[in-house]
């Protein structure tokens, strides 16, 4: 079992603290692949510059634009186990 997560990959023990790369679980997923976790990046930096209060809208619709924005876990399709 990996580290307990929220939705954004930040820590739910040290806030502002997120991990991102294939140790990054959710629920049974597990993004072991660099092509999946990538994904993850901006859905980070998303958080982290809300967080901040930047518009981030028009930066996200473009990563989703090229699929580099994972946060609708519904579409993972299982590749090696269930991993995302």
């Amino acid at each position: 079992d990996g580290p307990l997560l929220t939705r954004n990959d930040e820590s739910t023990k040290v806030p502002g603290v997120f991990l991102v790369g294939p140790s990054v679980t959710h629920g049974e997923l597990s993004f072991c692949f660099v092509y999946k976790f990538r994904q993850r990046f901006a859905v980070v930096a998303n958080a982290i510059c809300e967080g901040m209060g930047m518009d981030t809208r028009e930066a996200v619709a473009q990563c989703r634009q090229v699929n580099m924005y994972l946060d609708n876990f519904a579409t993972c399709e299982d590749t090696c186990g269930d991993t995302c």
